[in-house]
C-alpha cells in the first residue's frame, strides 16, 4: 500500500511540473527555472574526472519572449531627415576652429544646412528636443555639435587633430594658450578644482556673443569647443529645455 502511494505522489509531482513548465495555469508570466541533471556542473581535467560521481542539479533559466513594443517614433530613435547629394565630407584633419564656427559650418546655422555645409549627415547622440548633440556620419571623428532650437550654436573638439586657427589645442600647456593670446584670455577655476576654463573673447563687438574655450587639468588642454553664448558656456552638458 506504501508503495503504491509513493507510486501516486511521485506521478502526480511530475505532472505538476510538466503542466506549469510547458506554460500550463494561469500563473504570471517570467523567466521558468529548471533543474537539469549535470555531471559537468564545474571544470575538470580528465585526470581529475570521477566516472562514479553523482549527478549534479544546475539551474538554467529561460526568459519567455517578450511582447514587442509598438513601433517607436523616428525623432526618438535619434534620426534626422534624409538629405540626398551631400557630396564629398568637407570636415577632415584641415579643418579648424573659429569663434564663428569651423570651416563652413556657422553658429547660428540650421540643421539641414550645416549637413549641407559639412557634406555629411549628422546622427543624433541625444533625444532630439530642445537641445540635442549631434555627430557627423563622414569626415573627422571627434566632433560634436549641439543644436538647439534648430540651429547649430557650439561645436565640441575631442581631438587633437582639429585645432583653432591659430593652432591652438587639445595638448598645449595654459602658458602657450596665454602666450598666443594674451589678454583675450579669461581664467576661470572649474567648481571641482580639477583645472581652469580659458575663454577666449574676441575683441570685435560684432563677434561679442562668440567665445573658444579651453577646458585644462590645470597645466594642458584637455578639451576645446567653440560656440555662441550662452551654450558655449555650458560645463553641465546640453540642458534640455
Amino acid at each position: 500500500m506504501r508503495t503504491l502511494l509513493v507510486g501516486f505522489l511521485a506521478i502526480a509531482t511530475v505532472a505538476t511540473v510538466l503542466f506549469f513548465g510547458l506554460g500550463g495555469g494561469t500563473g504570471p508570466e517570467g523567466p521558468i527555472v529548471v533543474a537539469i541533471s549535470s555531471t559537468t556542473a564545474a571544470p575538470t581535467t580528465p585526470e581529475a574526472a570521477d566516472p562514479d560521481a553523482e549527478p549534479t542539479l544546475v539551474a538554467v533559466t529561460t526568459t519567455l519572449p517578450a511582447t514587442p513594443a509598438d513601433t517607436v517614433p523616428p525623432e526618438q530613435l535619434g534620426t534626422l531627415p534624409p538629405i540626398d547629394d551631400l557630396g564629398r565630407p568637407t570636415l577632415d584633419a584641415t579643418s579648424s576652429v573659429s569663434t564663428v564656427g569651423i570651416d563652413r559650418i556657422m553658429f547660428g546655422m540650421a540643421i539641414y544646412d550645416a549637413q549641407v555645409a559639412a557634406g555629411s549627415r549628422f546622427t543624433p547622440v541625444t533625444t532630439i528636443g530642445h537641445c540635442y548633440l549631434v555627430t557627423p556620419d563622414d569626415g573627422q571623428a571627434g566632433l560634436t555639435f549641439w543644436v538647439v532650437a534648430g540651429t547649430v550654436e557650439r561645436v565640441d573638439v575631442d581631438t587633437r587633430t582639429i585645432t583653432t586657427r591659430s593652432g591652438a589645442g587639445i595638448g598645449d600647456t595654459e602658458d602657450r594658450i596665454r602666450e598666443m593670446f594674451g589678454e583675450r584670455i579669461h581664467t576661470t577655476p572649474l567648481p571641482d578644482g580639477s583645472g581652469n576654463l580659458l575663454a577666449y573673447i574676441p575683441k570685435d563687438v560684432a563677434d561679442a556673443t562668440y567665445r573658444v574655450m579651453f577646458l585644462t587639468n590645470g597645466v594642458q588642454v584637455t578639451r576645446l569647443w567653440a560656440g555662441r553664448l550662452p551654450w558655449a558656456e555650458e560645463l553641465g552638458g546640453c540642458p534640455s529645455s
